[in-house]
This record gives C-alpha cells, structure tokens and sequence, in this order.
C-alpha cells in the first residue's frame, strides 16, 4: 500500500486495501495478507484473526466491519488480516508441513506486516483480535508467545468452557498430544506468569458462547491474570461493527494502561 493510502471514515466510500500475497512454507499456496492502513502515523499493528479458511465471507467481511468503525477507533492502526488454506484454529498439524498454521502466522504473517513498515519508525506493539476460532487463537498465541503480542481483545471466544473440541480442531491437530499442546485453558495455565505482570487480555461477550465467556472469565481469576471482562457487546456470532467497536475501545484502553502490578485487574 502508498505510504499516502488510508481508510477514510465510515461514509467514505470503498476502503483502500492492499493485498499482500505470500508465499509461505507452512501452509498450501494462496494465502496472502490483506491490510487497512490508517491516516497518518502507524501506532500499532492489530492482527484479524480469521473463522474462515481462504477468502470465506459467510460470516461477513472483517475489515469491512472495521471501516465501518468511528474513526477514533481506527485512527494510528494498521489492520491486518491474514488467510489460511485450513480452518483457521492456527494450530500445527503434527505430521504435515503445508498445515502449520502457528509457525505460518508468526514466522510469514507478522514479519510481512511489520515489514512494510519499513525502517523509518520504531516496532510499534502488534495486538491480536478476533472471535469464536479467532478468540481462541488469540488467547493461545498470547499466551504462548507473550514476547511477541502486546495484547488481545477477544469477543464470544470457543472453547473456554468444558465442551469436546470442534471436529475440525481435531483434525488440524493430528493427533492427541498435538491437541492437548493448544488447549487454551491448559495454555493459559502453563504460561500465566508472564501474562501476570500487566493487563493484557481483554474477553467480552456475549454472543452465543455465554458459557465461554463464563468460564473464560473465572479461570483467568483463577490463575490471577490481569484482564478487562465486559458483557456490554450483544450481537450476532459473525464480524460486526456492533461487537468490534467496544472490543477494539477495550483493545485502546489496555494498550494506553498496561502497567505492572496488584492494581491492573479485571476491570
């Protein structure tokens, strides 16, 4: 995208994207980024994380949504949403190099979008958002990778309660001992002492996973991880502006207060 290229407001007409096609050892051909690039100054990086394989718009568009979004809400981000060839659980596949959803997303994805940054400003915070499959991708790279990812906003997220894993889960992951490495419960369990430090995850609701959101919110007080809990977004198990408005205000509101200590609770 133009250094000069931007999404206008939510009556500006068709957003300007760009569409960045990759070409990564870890997944089947045809994957590629696609970004929004806000006016002005990039501030942060927010990673889309998808429910679809490919191009799939039967849950709606995402950064459609968000150009439909206050401008206040989109001003200094970059938005990026990647593709995937499977169903995006972004999970390694035990045995197959072309399904390594995890490894294509933070060794292809995240470099190709910080890269286009260029050299001319420091590494700005790279934040993860998304809901059901997204929400649960984003709490376990969190989790798992809390060097990389500043924060996570996620909306009616999957699998925070104790329901069977989704037939497609299984299937990306191989097999039983690959599953249980991306149990998102399991991983914010094994990795809650870097996530302690600060207030870093935000989970709302609620949508169709009321009891997600239920359990997601008493483990993570379980664990004493600091967290923004909020039940103000009702709307339809899809993307929609109506829930990734106050997720991307929550998203703002942890990155301007992240600070250590007993204080940064859930709010």
């Amino acid at each position: 995208m133009p250094a000069d290229s931007c999404s206008p407001g939510p009556a500006g007409g068709p957003v300007p994207v760009a569409r960045i096609p990759l070409e990564s050892p870890f997944q089947e051909p045809g994957t590629a980024v696609t970004l929004l690039r806000p006016c002005g100054p990039v501030r942060r990086i927010v990673l889309v994380l998808p429910v679809e394989k490919h191009n799939g718009t039967k849950y709606g568009s995402a950064l459609e949504e968000i150009s439909r979004l206050p401008a206040s809400l989109r001003d200094g981000t970059l938005f990026a949403a990647p593709t995937f060839s499977a169903s995006p659980w972004l999970v390694n596949h035990s045995s197959r190099a072309d399904q390594q959803q995890e490894d294509h997303f933070t060794q292809v994805v995240v470099p190709t979008v910080l890269a286009t940054l260029g050299d001319e400003q420091p590494r700005p915070p790279v934040d993860l958002l998304g809901y059901s499959k997204g929400g649960f991708a984003a709490l376990n790279l969190i989790a798992r990778h809390p060097g990389v990812f500043t924060a996570a906003s996620v909306w009616d997220p999957s699998l925070l309660s104790d329901r069977p894993p989704h037939p497609q889960l299984v299937e990306l992951a191989g097999n039983a001992a690959r599953l249980d490495e991306y149990d998102v419960r399991a991983n914010l369990r094994r990795h809650a002492e870097p996530l302690r430090g600060a207030r870093r995850i935000a989970l709302g609701g609620i949508g169709t996973l009321e009891a997600d959101w239920t359990a997601g919110r008493q483990l993570l007080q379980r664990l004493d991880i600091p967290h923004r809990a909020y039940r103000d977004a009702p709307a339809e198990h899809r993307w929609s502006a109506a829930w990734l408005g106050p997720a991307v205000r929550h998203l703002l509101a942890l990155e301007s207060r992240l600070h250590p200590g007993p204080n940064a609770r859930e709010g």
